[in-house]
């Protein structure tokens, strides 16, 4: 039939996209910090979901996803070297698994609901702008940490700047260990 749209072409498109997204993160990385580039990712994300949601036209709903997924392949590289930053790789498991919780809580919720798409895509854009929000949070919290910890002076031999790059770098450590320190003390809890 002649109006049956092309899935084949639409998911090969969503596909390049997506690819072209991780590309997009290779370059960006080189300029900007990964939080940063975060709060762009999530911020476009929900921009292009509210066009979804209030687009009357099937080729602006389209770009819109196209858009989208040239989020989502920017997203994935960015969260997962944030990622490797905040959380301490002996508690990856642990905490990783914690998260799957509230994800699954979203997803069940998604499906035990009769919710038109218009609900769906307002619903995902409200997800994505908190998101948005939380990301912007951790960027002034990780700031608030560097500016509370001793900050280096510059003595001339440029070692200034290095010590600010390692307190960038200590920085998710720090969150992460804050995280493994909660953790701990709710198991060691549980266990008396």
């Amino acid at each position: 039939k002649s109006h049956d749209l092309p899935f084949g072409i639409i998911f090969a498109t969503f596909m390049v996209c997506c690819m072209a997204g991780s590309s997009v993160f290779s370059v960006l990385i080189n300029s900007y910090k990964v939080e940063q580039i975060g709060v762009y990712v999530l911020a476009t994300a929900s921009i292009a979901f509210a066009f979804m949601t209030f687009s009357s036209s099937a080729v602006g709903t389209f770009v819109a996803f196209l858009l989208f997924e040239t989020t989502v392949g920017v997203y994935f590289p960015t969260m997962g070297t944030m990622k490797s930053m905040i959380v301490p790789e002996s508690k990856r498991a642990a905490i990783y698994n914690l998260y799957r919780i509230p994800l699954n809580c979203i997803v069940l919720f998604s499906l035990l609901t009769d919710l038109s798409p218009k609900q769906s895509f307002i619903l995902c854009t409200l997800m994505l702008s908190s998101a948005t929000f939380l990301q912007t949070k951790l960027i002034s919290y990780q700031k608030g940490v560097i500016t509370s910890s001793a900050s280096p002076e510059s003595d001339g031999s440029g070692n200034g700047d290095k010590m600010m790059e390692d307190n960038d770098l200590e920085l998710g450590a720090t969150a992460g260990s804050e995280l493994t320190s909660l953790i701990a003390s709710d198991n060691s809890d549980k266990e008396n």
